[in-house]
């Protein structure tokens, strides 16, 4: 009885430790840990502030376009002289009470109207700085993934090093039982040998520097099972350089954003010159005044009124045509940047596109040279089981395997990140474009 109760509690233990890790394990998803990445991102949460503020700032200045209504009562003594040569002249303190409520409706401001306008370019601008610092985030995340498979791939070429090493040891080692070798070859040999161990420590903590930094982005410790079977893809072929940078100069963020600020200026303009326009409102009031004094008792006066309210500007220094002027030339300086920052991402799409295209024709020539390698390994282990090679000379064929799939997995990652800055550079860049330079080993 004792036993089976001892059991169930074993059981019970182990439920409960499947619960609480559950979350962990549900979250070990590439596609989930990219999500979290940008959902702590300091950038990221900035962005999204901005935007809420923008938002809040195209309320405000709506709001000059809703009915404006207002109350004011007061109560108070007042003095009231009254000066006719026809009549008698009085002089009385009154106790006087008003009041009044009142209804404004804009009907043409064009400053307002503007002001409407420039706040709904400042909220674009928030949204598109917000998808820039997604795709930042993205980019950050995706680049440390990277980082840690080139570091797992040294780890392994340190790896078979190392065995080459002990491999050529125990080979002087014979020969100098032998006569074939001196000591001062096996001391060289050991001094390789501890030069490989050397090599395999440094190895390994830049794994471990690598995995902590991913998981430093991701908010959460990464285990390495949950992405060691993750490798990139070769990236696809693109549009020619010139169709390139037509879709860049049509769906660049940034310059998106350089355009907004061209819009902006100009409607700073057509702001300032609208201070010339006069302002028209239409007004409804309804008032009550009671005055009473010695003479008068329960003087009242109830008013109501519809009016048509113009205010017209006449003079105001002439403020207006130098605001009109610095609108004027903060034009033109947005025309500069925006021309200056054109010129500046055609240049970096180039420079990508050349990138991707060197970097994928030195991977497929490593990819020949793998296939000769593992040709040659093949050759070898052959040869070893008809005691014509050695396991020293398999272990140096597979060394130099390893170094050559290490050169063609960094022209492989270099032509992903190329690739991701084009996808960037043309505002397509978002989570499953990412994902889609992945897949899972089976």
């Amino acid at each position: 009885m004792a036993l089976k109760l001892k059991n169930i509690l074993k059981l019970f233990a182990t439920v409960c430790c499947w619960c609480a890790l559950a979350p962990a394990a549900q979250a070990n998803g590439i596609e989930q840990l990219l999500q979290q990445a940008i959902a702590i991102s300091p950038e990221v949460a900035k962005a999204k502030a901005q935007m809420l503020v923008a938002q809040a700032d195209l309320k405000i200045s709506e709001a000059a376009w809703l009915p404006q209504a207002s109350a004011r009562l007061y109560n108070g003594v007042g003095n009231t002289k009254q000066s006719n040569p026809f009549a008698n002249q009085r002089n009385a303190n009154e106790n006087v009470q008003n009041n009044s409520i009142s209804l404004q409706q804009s009907i043409y401001n064009k400053p307002a109207s503007i002001q409407i306008e420039q706040t709904q370019l400042s909220v674009q601008e928030a949204e598109l700085r917000h998808a820039m610092a997604v795709q930042t985030a993205i980019q950050n995340w995706i680049n440390k993934l990277m980082d840690y498979k080139q570091s797992k791939a040294a780890l392994s070429l340190a790896e078979h090093k190392l065995q080459t090493a002990l491999l050529q040891k125990e080979h002087v080692e014979q020969g100098e039982k032998n006569g074939e070798n001196s000591a001062l070859e096996l001391a060289n040999t050991e001094t390789e040998l501890a030069l490989r161990h050397a090599e395999l420590g440094q190895a390994q903590h830049a794994v471990g520097q690598r995995l902590w930094e991913l998981s430093q982005l991701t908010g959460q410790e990464v285990a390495p099972a949950w992405i060691d079977g993750i490798e990139f893809n070769m990236p696809p072929a693109l549009h020619t350089e010139k169709k390139l940078e037509q879709e860049v100069l049509l769906n660049n963020l940034s310059l998106k954003i350089q355009q907004l600020y061209k819009q902006a200026a100009t409607l700073e303009i057509n702001k300032a010159n609208g201070q010339h326009h006069p302002t028209v409102k239409l007004v409804a009031q309804h008032s009550q005044s009671e005055s009473e004094s010695v003479s008068t008792l329960g003087n009242r006066v109830e008013q109501n009124m519809l009016a048509v309210q113009m205010d017209i500007p006449l003079f105001n220094g002439f403020a207006t045509r130098a605001q009109t002027e610095k609108a004027a030339a903060s034009l033109n300086q947005q025309h500069a940047d925006f021309n200056k920052a054109s010129a500046q991402v055609l240049r970096d799409t180039q420079a990508a596109h050349r990138q991707l295209n060197s970097a994928a024709h030195l991977w497929n020539a490593y990819t020949q040279a793998n296939h000769a390698a593992t040709q040659q390994q093949l050759a070898i282990e052959t040869a070893i089981k008809h005691k014509l090679a050695t396991p020293l000379d398999l272990a140096k064929a597979k060394e130099k395997l390893t170094e050559l799939k290490m050169k063609k997995m960094e022209y492989l990652l270099a032509a992903n990140k190329a690739f991701l800055v084009l996808q960037e550079l043309t505002g397509v860049l978002n989570i499953e474009s990412a994902l889609g330079r992945l897949s899972k080993l089976e």
